[in-house]
């Protein structure tokens, strides 16, 4: 298999450019995707191994998945959908937490 890497080295004036060609010519559109996932499970088990309360965890978490997904998204590494879920997903989160406290 072989990759068409011409298209990265051509238009890589910057970070952001070089990060938004590799998204797209390599990853498919995935990297702020998966840049998501690694980051809210290294912080959801951090946090859950400091606070050992799965509800605060969650809801801390996915708060921060959030505002990460609205930086990523201004960097036009992740789409319209993702943000909508992290936002759908941060709110039911609090909203339960609120209602055990």
């Amino acid at each position: 298999m072989s990759y068409n890497l011409t298209s990265i080295a051509v238009n890589s004036t910057g970070m952001l450019t070089f990060m938004q060609s590799v998204n797209t010519v390599l990853l498919g559109g995935w990297m702020g995707v998966l840049i998501l996932i690694g980051v809210c499970s290294s912080l959801g088990l951090a946090f859950y191994y400091m606070s050992q309360d799965i509800g605060r965890t969650v809801a801390a978490t996915s708060f921060i998945a959030f505002g990460l997904s609205i930086f990523l998204r201004a960097m036009s590494l992740l789409g319209d959908r993702v943000l909508f879920i992290t936002l759908i997903g941060a709110a039911i989160a609090i909203a339960f937490t609120y209602k055990n406290s």
